[in-house]
């Protein structure tokens, strides 16, 4: 926890918040005296995380529209995202498991990660105050955003269009499986899915696995949400 508290930037006066944050429900339900769990933490740092993101890119996108802001924002507050910022702080290390849960790979889940790294931001905001919160978040948070909303043109992004349409229907997160390599080194073509919740959408076909991913986002917007996009 030592550690933990040196890479947050702070000290918790309330170290109990801080091992609440790390505490799965599966771990709380295995005891006999039933203890906190990371739940409502995690709801209230979303809200925190929305926040601070969204005053982030506002000040850094000053020239773009609320629909620009809103993809951006959505490219970085999700699953994939804060699971990776997660295993950097080496969340994957300390986080209170039940047994069942720890032995299928708990630690290393996406959900997992990314939701006791959104109680992490709760326990901050409770401990700390905003102020606390709003600091470690744009440290932790300013080359994620440098390196996710510097490479694409969002207004022609179909993977971060598709993931916000899935986010906001199906809680869920868009995943993308290479299916095939076909062709010699110098002239390789890429088959790739998109699925959801497990279950193929659609397929594209590009030179690189970022253009195939590309061409599936838009054929499963186009199969999937035909009418809101």
């Amino acid at each position: 926890m030592i550690e933990l508290q040196k890479r947050l930037g702070y000290v918790f006066n309330n170290p109990r918040l801080l091992d609440r944050a790390l505490t799965h429900k599966s771990f709380a339900n295995e005891l006999k005296n039933a203890i906190d769990h990371n739940e409502k933490l995690e709801f209230l740092g979303d809200a925190v995380l929305d926040l601070v993101i969204g005053e982030f890119l506002f000040e850094k996108y000053p020239l773009d529209t609320e629909g620009g802001l809103s993809k951006k924002r959505a490219s970085i507050v999700n699953e994939l995202v804060l699971s990776e910022v997660g295993l950097e702080l080496g969340l994957n290390r300390l986080l209170h498991l039940g047994k069942g849960e720890a032995q299928t790979g708990g630690a290393q889940k996406p959900r997992l990660l990314a939701s006791s790294l959104e109680a992490i931001v709760g326990a901050l905001y409770l401990d700390g105050g905003f102020e606390i919160a709003r600091t470690f978040i744009r440290k932790e948070f300013s080359s994620v955003i440098e390196n996710v909303c510097g490479q694409e043109d969002f207004e022609r992004d179909y993977k971060t269009r598709l993931q916000e349409l899935v986010q906001k229907s199906l809680k869920e997160t868009p995943r993308y499986e290479v299916l095939a390599e076909e062709g010699p080194p110098h002239d390789r073509e890429f088959l790739v899915c998109v699925k959801v919740q497990d279950e193929i959408w659609a397929q594209g076909r590009g030179r690189s696995k970022k253009n195939a991913e590309q061409v599936a986002a838009k054929s499963a917007l186009d199969m999937k949400y035909k009418e809101i996009v």
